[in-house]
């Protein structure tokens, strides 16, 4: 909004240039992004935020600049002559829509139309408003001084001497000042003559009823409407008004005869009219005041510092609300000590207490709060959650994974239904945010690699922590989980080739995280997976034999519906199977070396290689510190429907060194076990 410093300075005598007002004004909340000067003219665009509608009129600047620097606030000068008939003798006005206006006024007036005088040309002109005559002019500087529009009916085009506010019949057509007929619903509210409407209430007027150069008498009208229905008006139309800017917010209800008043003196000042005895009036629903508690210990311990009681009080008087003490029998039942607030009309954004302290905050000066953190009553620090996510993060950051962020809200036509049911949003941003998340992998993940892939990028390793989100009667139950997705070729070593990941890749991910975080037992089950998996290289994860997870290559009809290349390979834990973190202990190194040996077998393409593992470390005998499948391999040389598995072996004993005879003994023992279980022993006859 544009402020001429002139203008505010004939409501508070400032002593500051426009610079340190701009500066003044911006620690207060009223942000000035930048200052024109024409030539001694010096006007502020200032940045006044859509609750504070108090703030977008010069009366309003004027009123904080006067609180901020401790000087008086000039009274608006309402005085003005009447002259002729009294108004009600040519105009009546009613209210048919009590919801819609709770408070009606007017007035007549005996104009002289013409071009506006300099004065105020120059000064509409200053604060980005064209002139058009100097009874419009005049409307649009009351409305841009103090905050109420108003507007201006030529009387003898009033049908019946009647202006009404109702809401508009259906379909009931109004050609507004722009030249445009707009269709009104019947949830519109229109000010109506006898016959018809006139004006879109709150919104535009109507050129049926429009000043012009043989105007002599107009009807000028000041109401307060429901911001809710001008706010749901205007967007049903498609318009943006000064007026409907304001009235939707939630003007002043009480400055509609103030505004007529001012209105009034202008036009005697500047020879354009003279105001006709009697305002008349009508109401329609009452707008009450509003009083609010305010506990003066709730200032000092919501602002972060001390702030005197005589400060307070002379802020919030200066600024128009009224103080008063309640007896000392409430305050002590309070439990401290207590102000009884009034709050002004012009400020509806004030609803509760911490308004009231946001309003001392601001000048008192936010600048001089320090910048500490509130002291707290119990130690302070991460908690067991926080600490393991955060080592989680770092563990998977080290293995090369990118941390992927997503919304919880999805589309219900991309979630797989075999997760379960959703929990639909009854009001949607749109129609691809309609219900939080089931899974992260579908579609979060899956759409994230979709967009690197359509840039470029092949390789992706993603990790995303989050939740999802399952109904139920008390609400919906948030679940954290973990969600992994690799696609591309592995880094190409010294001496091999890159080669595309698969389900093994991601399977030693998923056993690291298991190692490091929970030392947790995996398992696989084949059973259960979703059917966005491909199934036969996917699997159940259960940790310490319950599901937790699952893991897998994706679907060829899930890869073709995402359009992805490759074959990506994805997995999903619950966050629970990974907080149960053993406390980190110390454990000295043994002081004797150890004996690796690795050994290889043809098993059935269908065998467990868990089970296989297990009998391994079994038949290994004590000594055997750590038994490992490392290599799995199926092709040249394998007999078809068998795997190659190379399990690997590593002896030790804290004691002393083992000799090449025992493990001999140790792996002869897991042979033999082996042949026992049908399993062929590679190199060997």
């Amino acid at each position: 909004m544009k402020i001429p410093v002139s203008w505010v300075r004939d409501f508070v005598d400032l002593k500051v240039d426009a610079a340190q007002l701009a500066d003044d004004l911006t620690s207060v909340g009223l942000a000035c992004d930048g200052i024109e000067t024409f030539g001694s003219e010096a006007v502020l665009d200032l940045d006044i935020t859509t609750n504070r509608v108090d703030a977008m009129n010069m009366y309003g600047i004027a009123r904080e600049a006067a609180t901020f620097y401790g000087l008086p606030l000039k009274p608006l000068d309402l005085s003005f002559p009447e002259a002729g008939a009294p108004s009600s003798a040519s105009l009546s006005v009613s209210i048919e829509a009590a919801d819609l206006c709770p408070r009606f006024a007017a007035r007549v007036f005996d104009v002289r139309v013409g071009p506006s005088p300099a004065w105020l040309k120059d000064r509409l002109e200053l604060a980005g408003q064209r002139s058009i005559n100097n009874i419009v002019d005049l409307s649009n500087y009351v409305m841009l001084e103090m905050g109420q529009p108003t507007h201006a009916f030529d009387l003898t085009k009033v049908r019946g001497g009647v202006l009404k506010a109702r809401l508009a019949r259906p379909g009931e057509v109004v050609k507004t000042l722009d030249e445009v007929e707009r269709t009104l619903a019947a949830t519109m509210g229109v000010v109506a003559d006898a016959e018809g409407a006139l004006a879109i209430a709150g919104i535009m007027g109507g050129a049926s009823s429009e000043i012009s150069s043989g105007t002599t008498t107009v009807a000028l009208e000041a109401a307060y409407w429901n911001p809710l229905l001008i706010r749901r008006a205007a967007k049903a139309l498609g318009m943006h008004t000064d007026a409907s800017h304001r009235f939707e917010r939630g003007a002043d209800p009480l400055a509609g005869p103030v505004s007529i008043a001012r209105f009034a003196h202008l036009a005697h000042k500047g020879a354009m009219g003279t105001a006709r005895p009697a305002l008349i009036q009508a109401r329609g629903a009452e707008v009450a005041s509003r009083r609010l508690t305010l506990n003066l210990g709730s200032v000092d311990s919501r602002l972060g510092t001390s702030v005197a009681e005589a400060e307070a009080r002379t802020t919030l008087t200066r600024l128009g609300f009224e103080v008063h003490e309640p007896d000392p029998g409430a305050a002590a039942h309070a439990g401290g000590r207590t102000w009884e607030v009034l709050v002004p009309a012009w400020r509806g954004d004030c609803t509760r207490e911490v308004d009231l302290i946001e309003e001392v905050g601001r000048h008192h000066g936010l600048m001089k709060i320090a910048r500490t953190v509130p002291p707290s009553r119990r130690a302070a620090g991460l908690t067991p959650a926080q600490r393991n996510e955060r080592h989680l993060k770092a563990l998977l950051a080290g293995l090369g994974y990118r941390e992927a962020l997503h919304v919880n809200f999805t589309s219900s036509a991309k979630c797989d239904p075999s997760q379960g049911p959703m929990v639909k949003i009854s009001n949607p941003l749109s129609g691809d945010q309609d219900a939080l998340r089931t899974s992260m992998v579908m579609p979060g993940l899956l759409e994230a690699l979709e967009r690197n892939q359509r840039h470029g990028a092949r390789d992706i390793q993603f990790f995303e922590t989050g939740r999802v989100f399952t109904p139920s009667p008390e609400g919906p139950i948030e679940t954290p989980r973990l969600a992994l997705l690799i696609s591309g070729a592995t880094p190409r070593g010294w001496a091999g080739k890159a080669r595309a990941v698969d389900f093994f890749d991601l399977k030693r991910t998923v056993e690291e995280v298991l190692a490091r975080d929970s030392g947790a037992a995996l398992t696989l089950r084949r059973d259960g997976v979703p059917p966005f998996l491909h199934p036969g290289r996917s699997a159940v994860l259960l940790v310490d034999g319950k599901a937790c997870g699952y893991l897998g290559e994706l679907h060829p009809d899930a890869i073709e519906a995402f359009s992805l290349k490759d074959r990506p390979v994805v997995a999903e834990i619950a966050m629970d199977a990974l907080n149960a973190r053993p406390a980190l202990a110390f454990t000295s190194f043994s002081r004797f070396p150890e004996v690796a040996r690795d050994l290889s077998i043809l098993a059935p393409i269908t065998a467990d290689a868990v089970a296989i593992t297990s009998l391994a470390r079994e038949q290994a005998g004590p000594a055997a510190r750590a038994v490992e499948l490392i290599d799995r391999f199926e092709g040249a040389g394998v007999p078809e429907g068998q795997v190659s598995l190379t399990l690997s072996f590593v002896f030790q004993d804290e004691a002393r060194t083992l000799s090449s005879e025992e493990v001999e003994r140790a792996m002869d023992a897991v042979r033999a076990s082996f042949s026992k279980a049908g399993y062929s022993v590679r190199g060997v006859a």
